[in-house]
């Protein structure tokens, strides 16, 4: 695996989003946990307390390529607030991602994109 900046660099990560813009199991409420500069960290699902082993910003944003998906409803306005760039998509981890390749990609069905 190739390294660079100091961090492995990926060709592809695939990501999901789920309904509060969480991704990699970094949630709003340790959103700072993206931009750690360790290679993983330990989350916690805000409701479950469960805990879950995630990547960081760091490993996301050096991919080469990174897709997002987003199936349903339930994740629609998260998906309008961040790809129109609104003041509250600040708080959410998947408005962090930003490859610096250049090479981000949305995968939406019908419902998760009925609000662009």
């Amino acid at each position: 695996m190739a390294i660079e900046d100091g961090y492995p660099k990926f060709d592809f990560i695939l990501l999901g989003l789920g309904e509060d813009g969480h991704t990699a199991s970094i949630f709003p409420h340790e959103i700072k946990l993206f931009n750690s500069p360790n290679t993983c960290e330990v989350a916690v699902h805000p409701t479950s307390g469960q805990k879950r082993i995630t990547i960081t910003g760091n490993i996301i944003n050096n991919a080469e390529t990174v897709t997002i998906v987003a199936v349903g409803k339930n994740k629609a306005e998260r998906v309008f607030e961040i790809l129109n760039k609104k003041e509250v998509s600040k708080s959410y981890p998947a408005s962090l991602v930003n490859p610096k390749a250049g090479n981000l990609f949305w995968l939406l069905d019908k419902e998760s994109s009925r609000k662009l």
